[in-house]
């Protein structure tokens, strides 16, 4: 389950407003952490449940990955570069 899908997508950039407040005081990845949980946590329709389940070593490890790799993409840092990215490129600039 390598690519992202839409609604994935669109849950991850809902939660990078948050992101960019807790990383003031913490680093990037405690920050995208902090995130992932809530996501989860908050997941009540499943969309994150069988992206959790193939990543069993680190079930957050892979939605840790892309709340930093999204918020690269929403702010402008880095372009987009495969399936649903292009639609959130430089949404949320910084």
């Amino acid at each position: 389950m390598a690519t992202w899908t839409p609604i994935e997508n669109a849950k991850i950039v809902g939660i990078l407003p948050d992101y960019r407040l807790y990383k003031q005081n913490n680093s990037d990845s405690s920050a995208a952490k902090i995130c992932a949980q809530n996501l989860v946590n908050n997941d009540v329709f499943g969309i994150l449940t069988a992206r959790i389940n193939n990543n069993v070593s680190e079930p957050h490890d892979a939605i840790i990955q892309h709340i930093k790799h999204m918020d690269k993409i929403a702010s402008g840092e880095i372009p987009p570069n495969q399936g649903d990215e292009y639609a959130w490129a430089s949404c949320l600039k910084l």
